[in-house]
């Protein structure tokens, strides 16, 4: 029952941004804003009151961190590997890399998560959101900085490919997502608190982003153009959802996590490939339709990898 209380809402909000997109309901653009609004402000309110207000228990965080971190490293060498046997090109080889590890955090990891937590039987809460958003802080940054790299490596040098690495190192500083979380950091190092009225402002626009994004995940979901590459697609996809859960759950046993501990890294490690990795690719050279084919067959797939996650939890 748990598992069916934290899915069945993920799925139908999901279902029905795609219902609403197919439907016509609201003008082609209004999701293509709505993602603008989540971007730049909605996920950021979240993540920086969620990190302000966050306390540091122990080291759970960082327990979840390097597990997380684990999960994404044998992701990455797992992603070269399984690419070398499909012998794909260099523009293809870093996309593949990329959808491999790269989770969406913030659309889909976070609200699973803060579902999920409010969903689990019998488990303390105190605590849990902190750990949600602090595990995953310094994982952010972490992430942008690796696909620079990934993909870049990937791509023959050309004359405009330190202009290039420049736009992107500094797009990724000026990620509204990574800003934020370094702002919350700030909060917690200084014991800073936030004035009531802006803390309500975040509180409120924090709240419409779970709704909203899973709304626009499923309005952003279609199969054009998707056979040609489902051979790739599908097994960077298995490495993203399966591979790096299975690596994580190791790590975090030896490591010692907690149930809701584990529940926080498993969820994490199993959604899907992060739709930035679309925009990435495609500022960096790389191959964006393998992107996009990846971005929705993990999709598709992270379910019944969130499923497993959950019971096992």
């Amino acid at each position: 029952m748990y598992v069916l209380n934290t899915l069945i809402p993920l799925l139908a909000l999901i279902t029905l941004g795609a219902a609403l997109r197919r439907w016509n309901f609201a003008p082609p653009g209004f999701f293509r804003e709505a993602n603008r609004l989540l971007y730049w402000i909605a996920l950021p309110a979240l993540l920086f009151y969620q990190t302000a207000e966050a306390t540091i228990q122990g080291d759970a965080a960082l327990r979840v961190f390097l597990t997380l971190l684990a999960g994404m490293a044998a992701s990455i060498v797992l992603g070269y590997l399984v690419a070398f046997l499909l012998r794909l090109p260099g523009t293809s080889v870093g996309a593949f890399v990329q959808g491999a590890y790269r989770s969406n955090l913030a659309y889909v990891g976070l609200p699973v998560v803060l579902l999920a937590l409010t969903a689990a039987p019998g488990q303390p809460m105190a605590g849990s959101n902190s750990l949600a958003v602090l595990s995953v802080a310094f994982l952010i940054p972490i992430y942008n900085l690796t696909a620079v790299i990934v993909l870049l490596a990937g791509r023959p040098v050309t004359p405009d490919a330190g202009h290039t690495v420049r736009r992107m190192l500094t797009a990724m500083l000026t990620n509204p997502l990574v800003i934020s979380c370094a702002a919350g950091l700030l909060f917690i190092i200084f014991d800073w608190k936030l004035p009531p009225v802006i803390r309500q402002t975040c509180v409120t626009l924090g709240q419409m982003s779970t709704g909203l994004a899973l709304l626009s995940i499923g309005a952003s979901l279609t199969l054009m153009s998707l056979r040609p590459r489902i051979v790739p697609a599908g097994a960077s996809s298995l490495i993203k959802v399966a591979a790096g859960p299975v690596v994580g759950y190791l790590v975090a046993r030896w490591l010692g996590l907690s149930p809701v501990e584990l529940r926080v890294a498993l969820i994490y490690l199993a959604c899907p490939t992060a739709a930035a990795s679309y925009v990435m690719a495609q500022q960096l050279g790389s191959d964006d339709r393998l992107t996009a084919s990846i971005i929705i067959v993990s999709t598709f797939l992270a379910f019944p990898a969130l499923a497993i996650s959950l019971a096992i939890t």
